[in-house]
C-alpha cells in the first residue's frame, strides 16, 4: 500500500510537470528564489559535507523561526547521542545563514531537496542518515516515504497544526494519512495540536506532548558595549527612545508608518526602526516610508551617510535583529497583522522587551496566548491600538522594568520542551550492536 501511494503520488506530480516547470523557472529566473545551493536543491550533496564517522542526524528547518527553535533540540540530540553526525537542512536563505550561524561549527548546513522523487532519493542515499527530525510542519511526501523506504527513524519535533494546516489537509485526507504512516514519533506542542494530528492520520500511540522548545532557547543577553556600537552604527543618540518592527511583511509596515507618525505627536524624538523579514524589501520600505513624509536612512547606508535626526531606520541587514530589540523600548513583532501566522515573539521577550503582535498568531497560538496571560505580551489591530501601545511604554517606564522579571518568569516556567523532546526521540532509535552508545 505505501508504494502505490508513493507511485500514485508521483504520477500526480508527473502529470502536473509542466506547470511545476514553469513555477519552478519562475521562482529561479524571475522571484530569484531557490538559485542558492541549487545543486544541493536538486539532491547533490557535496561530498566533503557527507565525510565523517558516527551515524547521522538529518534535521530540516525550514526558515528563521524554526532553525532557532531548532537549537535547543539539536544540541540535546548530540548530547544523548555522542559520536553521531549533524545534518542540517534549510528551505530559505535566512534560514540557512541562522543555521550557518549557530550550528556551522557543530555539523553540516544543507539545502532541502526539492520534494521531487529523484531529488530526494539522490540526497537520502548519499547522505543515509539514520535519524530524520522535522521541525513543526515540515511534512514532504515524498522525502518522507524515501526515508522510510531506506529505514530511517522519522520524528516530527516541535509539531504544530495550524487551523490554516488543518482546513488544507481535510481536502488531501488520503496523502495526510500515507505521509504521516511515514513517521515514528510526534512530539507535538501542545494537547491541542496532537489531537489535530490525529484527526489527520496520525497514530495516536506514535504521539505525545512535549510543549514547545522555543522556550528553551537560550538568548544572549546583549552587552552595553554592543548595545552602543549599534547605536552609533544606527545614527542614534542615547537619549532617543527606539521603537522596533521586526519580521515585518507587505501590508504591516504601511500600518507601523502610521502608527509611528500617530506617536510623534506627542513623542518627537522617538526613532522607528523598521527590520522587514526578508530584506530584499527594504528599498520598497524606503519608498513607502518617503511616501508618508519620513526622511529614510538603510543600517548599510547610516555610516557613509549619516542618517537625519528624524529618519526611519531600515535594517537592511541579516544577523541584527536580536541585537537590535535589545536597544528598543517596545518592539512590534510582524507576520501578525498580515495574514501569515505570526513570527517569534519569544525573542525581543527573552531581552526582556514587551512583545506587540497582531491577531493573525496561528502558528504560534500557544505563545500569543501564554504572554498574554502574563502581562509580557500586548496584541493589536491596526495602527490606532500599535500607536497606543508604544505610548503607554514611552509614557511609563517602570512598566517596561515590570517586563523584565514577568518575561524571565515565563521562560522558567515553559522550558524543558527540546529535553523531553529528546526522550522521545531516543525512544524510536533502534539500537544496532553497531551503534554508538546513547548517553540518557
Amino acid at each position: 500500500m505505501p508504494i502505490i501511494a508513493l507511485i500514485c503520488y508521483n504520477l500526480l506530480l508527473l502529470l502536473l510537470s509542466p506547470l511545476l516547470v514553469v513555477y519552478m523557472l519562475w521562482r529561479l529566473l524571475i522571484a530569484g528564489k531557490s538559485r542558492r545551493g541549487l545543486a544541493e536543491r536538486l539532491g547533490f550533496l557535496p561530498a566533503h559535507k557527507l565525510a565523517g564517522e558516527g551515524p547521522c542526524i538529518w534535521l530540516h528547518a525550514v526558515s528563521v523561526g524554526e532553525t532557532l527553535a531548532a537549537k535547543p533540540v539539536w544540541e540535546a540530540l548530540l548530547a544523548a547521542l555522542p559520536g553521531w553526525r549533524l545534518l542540517h537542512s534549510t528551505t530559505t536563505d535566512t534560514g540557512q545563514a541562522q543555521a550557518e550561524k549557530h550550528a556551522g561549527e557543530h555539523g553540516q548546513i544543507i539545502y532541502l531537496p526539492f520534494d521531487f522523487l529523484p531529488c530526494v532519493w539522490l540526497a537520502l542515499a548519499r547522505a543515509r542518515p539514520r535519524l530524520v527530525v522535522l521541525m513543526e510542519t515540515e511534512l514532504w511526501p515524498n522525502f518522507l516515504a524515501v526515508a522510510h523506504l531506506l529505514g530511517c527513524k522519522v520524528v516530527l519535533a516541535n509539531g504544530i497544526v495550524s487551523d490554516r494546516s488543518l482546513r488544507g489537509a481535510a481536502r488531501m485526507a488520503p496523502v495526510y494519512r500515507w505521509m504521516l504512516g511515514n513517521i515514528d514519533r510526534f512530539c507535538m506542542q501542545s494537547a491541542q495540536d496532537a489531537e489535530r494530528i490525529i484527526r489527520l492520520g496520525a497514530d495516536p500511540a506514535r504521539v505525545c506532548v512535549v510543549g514547545n522548545s522555543k522556550f528553551d532557547q537560550v538568548v544572549r543577553q546583549v552587552p552595553l558595549g554592543e548595545q552602543m556600537m549599534l547605536r552609533h552604527a544606527l545614527g542614534l543618540n542615547r537619549d532617543e527612545p527606539l521603537l522596533l518592527a521586526g519580521s515585518t511583511h507587505p501590508g504591516e509596515e504601511e500600518i507601523v508608518l502610521r502608527a509611528f507618525r500617530l506617536l510623534t505627536t506627542l513623542h518627537p524624538r522617538a526613532r522607528l526602526l523598521i527590520a522587514p523579514r526578508h530584506i530584499q524589501r527594504a528599498q520598497a520600505i524606503a519608498e513607502l516610508a518617503v511616501a508618508h513624509g519620513f526622511t529614510v536612512a538603510c543600517r548599510t547606508k547610516v555610516e557613509q551617510q549619516p542618517s537625519a535626526p528624524d529618519a526611519v531606520l531600515i535594517l537592511d541587514t541579516i544577523g541584527e535583529l536580536a541585537r537590535a530589540y535589545a536597544l528598543c523600548t517596545a518592539a512590534f513583532v510582524g507576520g501578525s497583522l498580515a495574514p501569515i501566522g505570526g513570527h517569534n515573539v519569544l525573542e525581543p521577550l527573552g531581552l526582556g522587551k514587551p512583545a506587540i503582535f497582531g491577531p493573525h498568531m496561528e502558528k504560534n497560538r500557544d505563545i500569543a496566548a501564554a504572554v498574554l496571560e502574563a502581562g509580557v505580551g500586548f496584541q493589536i489591530t491596526d495602527a490606532e491600538s500599535l500607536a497606543a501601545c508604544w505610548q503607554r511604554f514611552l509614557d511609563t517606564p517602570e512598566l517596561g522594568k515590570e517586563i523584565i522579571d514577568k518575561a524571565a518568569n515565563i521562560f522558567h516556567q515553559h522550558q524543558g520542551a527540546a529535553k523531553r523532546g529528546v526522550e522521545e526521540i531516543v525512544k524510536v532509535l533502534d539500537m544496532a550492536a553497531d551503534a554508538p552508545r546513547i548517553v540518557r
